[in-house]
């Protein structure tokens, strides 16, 4: 309302005869003023349609990420459990490294059995670091490994395999 008033003011009643200068400059404000007022009323606009035509979308997306199925607690903690383990190679020979993924006694009979890694595949493709000697490596389903830690994070997310995307524990 002030702003009216004084543009009013400004435009009617003002002798700018006399002093030109500030007439035009103090004209130039209210048109700066005016620029920036009608962008702003165009700028609500727009993020008010923005909102309104996206939102839904939003929505839609933020469901389907949601609905994601997620492992269970006993789906988890039934994956068998390994700790890793490098022993040295031959004497004559360092770089030839043995890398083993020994069972831990919780696994049962079906995992009991030792298994051998190359040194290339001894990594957690999750945090993408190398297995150091006597870490806790999880092993799902389809034979993909990682560190228990990582795992246990990534299935809390998503019930699927990080690499090949098979489920963890498949409804029968």
């Amino acid at each position: 309302m002030w702003w009216a008033l004084g543009f009013g003011w400004m435009l009617f009643t003002y002798d700018h005869h006399g002093t030109p200068l500030l007439f035009w400059l103090t004209l130039a404000f209210l048109a700066t003023d005016v620029f920036f007022l009608a962008l702003r009323i165009i700028l609500y606009i727009f993020l008010s349609a923005a909102f309104c035509f996206c939102l839904p979308c939003i929505i839609v997306f933020m469901h389907y990420i949601n609905s994601q199925e997620r492992a269970s607690e006993a789906e988890i903690s039934s994956l068998p459990k390994y700790r890793y383990e490098v022993s040295n190679g031959d004497v004559g020979q360092p770089d030839n490294r043995a890398c083993r993924m020994i069972p831990m006694g919780t696994n049962g009979q079906d995992f009991s059995t030792e298994r051998v890694l190359r040194i290339e595949n001894a990594d957690c493709c999750i945090c993408l670091c190398q297995y150091e000697d006597g870490e806790q490596l999880l092993l799902l389903p389809c034979d993909h490994h990682f560190h228990s830690t990582c795992i246990v994070k990534w299935l809390m997310l998503k019930a699927t395999c990080p690499l090949c995307k098979v489920l963890v524990a498949p409804n029968e």
